[in-house]
């Protein structure tokens, strides 16, 4: 295991000299690893929606532990088996005084779904057709046909207000955002830091402090310094090989939570050397999957069962077994494939986007390096990887991870056509999965996902490695907080001592 560069005391003389300023009995701090280019809606990424969360909300409410509640929609129901209406909060405000009502509702759903607009989490209500206005707080969306994960996939889009758009424009709306929720955009600095006010008239009721600030600091070294030298309060994705400097400070908490996220490494099938499966094959075998689990994870989370699910996700597929470690049968496997070992193979990562990544990674690296393989390892900024995420070029090899939020839908969907994040394409998978998002039958379902995951697993698109635990660190002087199983920060609830 590598020796980590920057010690957290020496990272304490690292901070930004714009290092918080604000008054610790009014301003919640929060360092976070990774931010997105902008507050554009719809980017799939829960690094995205954690930020577009704090002042926008959905629908349909998701807590830490990823159980469905209502949001501002009070209760739904099936008209028909295509048609579901749903009830509105009454009495909600934007932030700018205007009423919340039906017609924000229907204006966002009918955005989201045109096609010219491109949203980025369509694939999550890849079923809907469009929504209409019943009456004031009364809306009813429709889907092509039976669609089991419409209610959780609303989960994960966020309302906007029709008459701010039509006021002021899409690029307004992304540089100032205007929500229903909890905290009040004042400024953000992609790369650096978001800062919020709390909403005084929030329906939900108003956060005890008056200030949010959330800052990116990229390094975890360096957010564990921040928290230890009280800087900020919440930290996220602590390596867990840091865990025990943050419990022996005495000034914090570690803060866990299992999660459904699939962490893999994705090939680019589309170009040598990884269009050759026996390469993609070898690869896997090169790992030691249990050796990194043990060793850098500490055995939290789980080992992938040579698929994207987690086990207690809907659709796992027991009979799949993760491929056992075996170089010399990887070896093997690449002089079959004529693989050019002069080769230099760049693994791709974000660092502290998932627990423990660019550790991961390097050990990953390390692992091919022993098969002869020329691997290095490129980690990547934020907003430079999600440029070359929505271009889909990402490298020969990139790490990256897929929620299921507990239902198989939410994590396949990425490697279908309609998601638009996968190069790996194929018709028989995209058929099943229609298939399973088109009927009500969960037994039906699983079978469905079953198939997939076979068909993923013969195939090969990405060597499966773990079930991630996320990690938080939170200060002793907070209160009512939790860690999130999808990493969307819920800090409305939260209090400084």
């Amino acid at each position: 295991m590598r020796t980590r560069i920057v010690p957290v005391l020496a990272a304490l003389f690292s901070l930004s000299a714009t290092t918080l300023a604000f008054s610790a009995e009014k301003t919640l701090s929060v360092a976070a690893a990774v931010f997105p280019r902008s507050l554009q809606t719809g980017q799939s990424s829960f690094a995205a929606l954690s930020l577009i969360a704090q002042t926008n909300e959905a629908l349909v409410g998701r807590d830490n532990a990823g159980n469905i509640s209502p949001g501002l929609a009070l209760k739904w129901e099936a008209v028909n088996e295509t048609t579901t209406r749903f009830h509105l909060r009454q009495g909600v405000k934007w932030h700018d005084g205007k009423d919340f009502t039906a017609e924000d509702v229907a204006f966002t759903i009918n955005r989201i779904v045109d096609p010219k607009v491109g949203y980025g989490l369509l694939a999550r209500i890849g079923q809907v057709s469009g929504a209409k206005v019943v009456d004031k707080y009364t809306v009813d969306i429709t889907t092509k046909t039976i669609f089991p994960t419409l209610v959780r996939g609303l989960s994960d889009i966020v309302i906007e207000p029709k008459h701010y758009y039509e006021q002021a424009g899409e690029q307004a709306v992304i540089q100032r955002p205007i929500g229903t929720g909890p905290f009040i955009y004042k400024t953000y600095v992609p790369g650096d830091r978001y800062e919020l006010t709390a909403n005084k008239d929030y329906w939900g009721g108003a956060p005890k402090y008056e200030n949010l600030v959330i800052r990116q600091i990229p390094e975890a070294a360096t957010r564990v310094a921040s928290l230890i030298a009280g800087e900020t309060q919440i930290i996220e994705e602590v390596p867990v090989d840091l865990i025990e400097q943050i419990e022996s400070s005495g000034r914090a908490k570690i803060d866990e939570i299992t999660t459904s996220a699939g962490l893999i490494l994705t090939y680019d099938v589309r170009k040598p050397p990884f269009n050759n499966p026996k390469v993609r094959e070898a690869f896997d075998y090169a790992i030691n999957k249990p050796a990194i689990f043990k060793e850098i994870l500490k055995s939290r989370g789980e080992i992938l069962d040579g698929q994207l699910l987690t086990k207690s996700t809907l659709g796992y597929n027991p009979e799949i077994k993760a491929r056992p470690y075996d170089p010399e049968k990887a070896k093997a496997l690449l002089k079959e494939a004529g693989f050019n070992f002069k080769t230099t193979v760049p693994l791709a990562t974000q660092s502290g986007k998932y627990t423990s990544d660019v550790d991961i990674a390097n050990v990953v690296a390390g692992m091919l390096n022993e098969i002869g393989v020329n691997a290095t390892v490129n980690v990547v900024e934020g907003g430079v990887w999600s440029q070359m995420s929505t271009a889909l070029e990402m490298g020969p090899l990139h790490m990256i991870a897929w929620y299921s939020l507990g239902d198989a839908d939410f994590s396949s969907v990425w490697f279908t056509k309609l998601g638009k994040r996968s190069v790996w394409i194929n018709e028989e998978y995209d058929a099943l999965f229609t298939k399973a998002r088109s009927t009500s039958s969960e037994e039906e379902r699983v079978k469905y996902y079953n198939e997939m995951m076979a068909l993923m697993h013969k195939e090969n698109p990405a060597m499966f490695l773990f079930g991630l635990p996320s990690i938080y660190a939170v200060s002793n002087s907070i209160t009512g907080f939790g860690a999130a199983s999808d990493k969307v920060l819920r800090v409305n609830k939260a209090e400084l001592k």
